[in-house]
């Protein structure tokens, strides 16, 4: 495509040149058959061409006779025809032509030149030379004069009028250049909500949709920085709140058992024992804070995705949740997909989205109910729900959101998405990744990314805790 309209521009100027050429040779073409038949009209209704002839000849026979010219005084003769130009003379002495000014006349073998009836299409004057009198004939050709003259204005007025047809056709172009030139010149003033003019098809309106398409980019980009930066920031404030109250109270223990504050050795035990807590909570929250901001500052092209069986890939990752889950006491209900699939991942940061669901679950689901997961596949996308109830006993528990935007940011970098649901009672996670059937995964091929969540109406991202 690209190349087909690297073309149409230089398509466009052979056209122009074309069409130029064609009007410009209509135009030399009309002008010399209305110019001949001018000098036509004219030269026949005013004698025009019968004055030259008279004049012609009037000058000659002057010329000779104010020169005092002999018959030997060829070269005079011959200059002055050849100042005249349209003109040709024939002398005859006696029947025997001396003297022609067309050089494509022969001379005979006796030297002298044999007269040529045919060339004779008028009668002769007779002139009078200084040593004898002759016969003349004299040829005219004034009409080719102005017949040149016309041809040289016909080609003057039809370059005029090919120079102008390119040069309308060119100026529609420099000043679509132009026009570019000041709206580039706007976008570079900061004004990055205008829209470049797109005209035509061709080269031109190619890179100006191309611009467009930069500056919606380039906008797009400066919007999502944006938002990257106020997320930093409120993250930032509320981590620094988060990390501030148990800082303080580690302070104060560590205070208290500096200055021996403490009564019994009891308190003392206590006291390390809190600090400890304390100081474990901080790492905590330091080790998730640095997982976010290693997810958020890893480029999609960075991350180094596999092939694996999609089966045992999603059933071992299971697996080893629902271990944590049992071993703290929890019921749960597994449903594994029994469609063969294929998954592209990266292995680390899968796991640790799993882990980070998993754990909100340990620290916030009722242990009485059942956690439910299922796995299944539709239109080529693998799908993951995970269902658990909220344990209402537990106090309001503040934070950071920083597990679950981790999670949906890996999501996001496999072309996926994550979808969390909250009601009074029930929380929900819904991954979708893209699946490949054994037969894609053979072919290369897959269906084109569809939005299977349209559905869902007023989802938000919750996360109960900490990580």
């Amino acid at each position: 495509m690209n190349k087909f309209l690297w073309g149409k521009l230089k398509i466009k100027l052979i056209l122009s040149l074309v069409f130029s050429f064609a009007i410009s040779l209509g135009i030399f073409y009309l002008l010399q058959v209305a110019g001949e038949n001018l000098l036509g009209i004219y030269f026949n209704k005013t004698s025009f061409i019968e004055k030259q002839e008279t004049q012609a000849l009037f000058e000659f026979k002057s010329y000779v006779s104010d020169n005092g010219l002999t018959l030997n005084d060829q070269d005079k003769i011959t200059k002055w025809v050849s100042d005249k130009k349209y003109v040709e003379i024939y002398i005859y002495k006696d029947n025997n032509l001396l003297y022609s000014s067309n050089s494509y006349i022969s001379a005979a073998e006796n030297g002298e030149y044999l007269i040529n009836p045919s060339l004779i299409r008028e009668p002769f004057d007779n002139i009078e030379f200084a040593d004898t009198n002759a016969q003349m004939y004299m040829e005219f050709f004034f009409e080719y004069k102005y017949g040149y003259i016309i041809i040289f204005l016909g080609v003057a007025i039809s370059f005029i009028f090919f120079i102008s047809i390119m040069l309308f056709f060119i100026n529609k172009k420099t000043s679509y250049i132009g026009i570019l030139e000041n709206e580039i010149k706007i976008l570079e003033g900061g004004n990055l909500d205008y829209q470049i003019t797109i005209r035509g098809n061709d080269e031109l309106s190619s890179l100006a949709q191309s611009i467009n398409e930069m500056r919606k980019s380039f906008i797009e980009k400066l919007e999502s920085e944006e938002k990257a930066r106020l997320a930093n920031s409120e993250l930032v404030t509320a981590m620094s709140h988060d990390l501030r109250t148990p800082l303080t109270a580690l302070v104060g223990y560590l205070d208290i058992i500096k200055y021996k504050k403490y009564k019994t050795d009891e308190n003392l035990m206590q006291y390390i024992h809190n600090s400890r807590e304390k100081a474990y909570q901080i790492k905590h929250l330091s080790d998730k804070l640095f997982e976010y901001f290693t997810v958020f500052n890893t480029n999609e092209d960075d991350l180094e995705l596999e092939t694996f069986d999609g089966n045992q890939l999603i059933d071992q990752i299971i697996d080893e949740q629902l271990l944590v889950l049992q071993n703290n006491g929890f019921l749960f209900e597994f449903t594994s997909c029994d469609t063969p699939f294929y998954l592209e991942v990266n292995l680390i940061s899968m796991r640790r989205v799993f882990d980070n669901i998993f754990s909100n679950i340990t620290k916030y689901a009722d242990k009485s109910k059942p956690v439910k997961i299922k796995c299944y596949i539709d239109n080529q996308f693998l799908l993951v729900d995970i269902n658990n109830y909220i344990n209402n006993n537990l106090k309001k528990v503040d934070s950071t959101q920083i597990g679950m935007k981790t999670c949906e940011r890996i999501i996001k970098k496999h072309k996926g998405e994550i979808v969390v649901t909250r009601t009074e009672d029930t929380y929900s996670v819904h991954i979708r990744l893209s699946a490949k059937t054994p037969l894609q995964f053979i072919t290369g091929t897959d269906q084109k990314h569809r939005n299977l969540f349209s559905h869902n109406v007023n989802l938000t991202f919750i996360d109960f805790g900490d990580s």
